[in-house]
């Protein structure tokens, strides 16, 4: 499968895409490594995934604290504050 970089003629790395805040959402180098980043309203990170399979989630309450963690090697945490 080709990498977005491939799919869009990028030749110009590290290539990088930002949401409205100016957070990196999208990394991509020359090798083909690349990495995926989600973020919340508040700029804080919920899912960021590599291309590799590797990965890791969070989500945050009201207050935006970490209330819970998980990795894809099946690391788990609840109730973090």
């Amino acid at each position: 499968m080709k990498t977005k970089a491939q799919i869009l003629g990028i030749t110009d790395f590290p290539y990088e895409e930002h949401d409205k805040d100016g957070n990196e959402t999208y990394c991509e180098y020359s090798d083909g490594e690349w990495c995926k980043t989600e973020f919340n309203d508040k700029g804080r990170i919920t899912y960021r995934g590599w291309d590799d399979g590797d990965w890791y989630g969070s989500k945050f309450n009201n207050d935006n604290n970490r209330i819970y963690f998980e990795h894809s090697d099946g690391e788990k945490q609840y109730n973090i504050i």
